[in-house]
């Protein structure tokens, strides 16, 4: 194909040539790989020039990597053949230039570029012949570290807008928590993303992908989730289908998880998708993974407010596994936070809640894996405090008394519902006119005491299937869900 000008362009690494012979180009030297590509296209070919360029397609960049002979290559030509994906040749004053995609999988990262003199024309084997170094050169550069100077953050957010202009899918980045990666764990985590983003694209049919970065104590998450086609464990060893190119599927992503001496765990999503969540140690004492021990997220308007529950839960509850704390301003993202990042325990201020407190916590509770959720406040008004109790609240807390604290959090972590003595006032002194008869309250009151409906039969002299439904009537009359709760918010 011969194009004169690309739609649209790379932005190129400082003033280039609009043709070969003007800015200087590193010389990869017989000894690397690249090197190689770069020397025997150019002998073979018979070219006055050759290259390797790298392209970084998210970030909308592109830089030469190796080269022979004079010059850069145009950069019109870098651009061109990102857009059209194939292999492009263009006539400049003095020389025809030809460029072919190195490719991983359906991403182009990189450019094989030859130069002849204007008058001689590339034949279909020198054409065969770059694409033959390309996939040599593909080798070489995905081996490269890929972050450039960015942060795992920065990185991640132009891998995903990489995803919306080459998919079309809607993406969403969630993070939690702060914390430091040494730059060789923060590309291997990298290059995780990229498989797995990757692999969405070509062959998942998504039409929305998630990315979570959770930093926890001496461990750092990664989560992946689509709505595709979802995982299917005995394709060929990939996420949703066999899919070509280097270092990509199940065994290339496990093998990157080894060496980070992490965990690796794919399967179903929420919607159906593929979920893909990577553990990773990245502290001097790495703490054992979490995942079996309670998970505790906190929601806090305030970041002061936020880091000091976090590290009195970190220091008083041992028995907890990861506590993260997350920065939202909506109840939608709370919610949306808690589908993709899963905590098992919930602590939140209620103002990050919408003032109908009951469609907030029953949207919490409806998510397929539903946090316990612990209220965060100085003071909790008598209607505010039955409204959350009746919707499933397992308590409601001072963020400054530490040792309240732990103790709510880490008996909502078990599933349990902890109020103060003069909460459990408050929510007895409610008015009663529910209809509740004499019978149903002689009912709870055993309840409360923790006898079983046999043993309340025994006690009243009534059967266990006429308690039972003493008991049905009372979680309707109170709203209570469970048991518990009725306990806790009376008859």
């Amino acid at each position: 194909m011969t194009v004169t000008a690309p739609a649209r362009r790379l932005e190129a690494p400082g003033p280039t040539s609009g043709s070969p012979g003007g800015a200087p180009v590193p010389d990869g030297g017989s000894g690397s790989l690249l090197g190689r590509v770069v020397t025997q296209l150019r002998t073979l070919t018979g070219a006055r020039s050759a290259w390797v360029v790298r392209v970084d397609e998210a970030a909308g960049t592109w830089a030469v990597d190796v080269g022979e002979g004079a010059g850069a290559p145009p950069e019109d030509l870098v651009a061109a053949v990102v857009r059209e994906q194939a292999p492009v040749v263009v006539t400049v004053p003095d020389a025809t230039v030809l460029a072919v995609p190195v490719r991983r999988g359906p991403r182009v990262i990189g450019v094989c570029a030859v130069a002849g003199d204007a008058d001689v024309a590339l034949s279909p084997t020198d054409r065969g012949l770059a694409e033959l170094f390309a996939d040599y050169a593909a080798l070489a550069l995905v081996d490269h570290g890929p972050l450039g100077g960015r942060t795992l953050l920065e990185a991640v957010r132009q891998e995903l807008a990489w995803v919306e202009r080459a998919g079309g899918l809607r993406t969403d980045l969630v993070t939690v928590g702060n914390g430091t990666l040494d730059d060789a764990r923060a590309e291997e985590i990298l290059r995780v993303v990229q498989e797995a983003l990757v692999n969405v694209v070509a062959h998942a049919g998504a039409g929305r992908v998630q990315v979570g970065v959770l930093h926890g104590p001496g461990t750092v998450t990664v989560l992946v989730e689509d709505d595709g086609s979802g995982f299917d464990a005995t394709g060929h060893g990939g996420l949703h289908e066999a899919a070509s190119g280097a270092q990509r599927g199940l065994v290339a992503m496990s093998a990157r998880a080894r060496r980070l001496d992490g965990e690796l765990e794919i399967g179903t999503g929420t919607g159906g998708g593929t979920l893909l969540r990577l553990t990773v140690p990245c502290g001097p004492e790495p703490v054992a993974s979490g995942r079996a021990r309670p998970s505790v997220l906190v929601a806090a308007r305030r970041p002061v407010v936020r880091a000091g529950v976090v590290r009195q839960l970190q220091l008083g509850a041992p028995d907890l596994g990861m506590v993260s704390e997350v920065d939202l301003g909506a109840a939608h993202d709370l919610t949306a936070a808690c589908r993709l990042l899963g905590p098992d325990v919930l602590v939140v201020e209620p103002d990050l809640l919408p003032a109908d407190l009951t469609a907030a916590l029953d949207a919490l509770a409806a998510l397929p894996r539903a946090p316990a959720v612990v209220l965060l406040a100085e003071a909790c008004a008598d209607h505010a405090l039955r409204t959350a109790v009746t919707a499933g609240a397992r308590g409601c807390v001072d963020p400054d008394d530490g040792e309240r604290l732990v103790e709510v959090v880490t008996a909502a972590g078990r599933g349990e519902s902890t109020f103060r003595p003069d909460q459990l006032g408050r929510l007895a002194a409610a008015p009663r006119s529910r209809g509740i008869t004499a019978r149903e309250r002689e009912v709870c009151d055993l309840v409360a005491r923790g006898m079983t409906d046999r043993q309340i039969a025994t006690a009243l002299r009534i059967s266990a299937k006429t308690v039972e439904k003493h008991v049905g009537s009372l979680l309707r009359k109170t709203g209570a869900r469970n048991r518990t709760m009725l306990v806790a918010v009376g008859p």
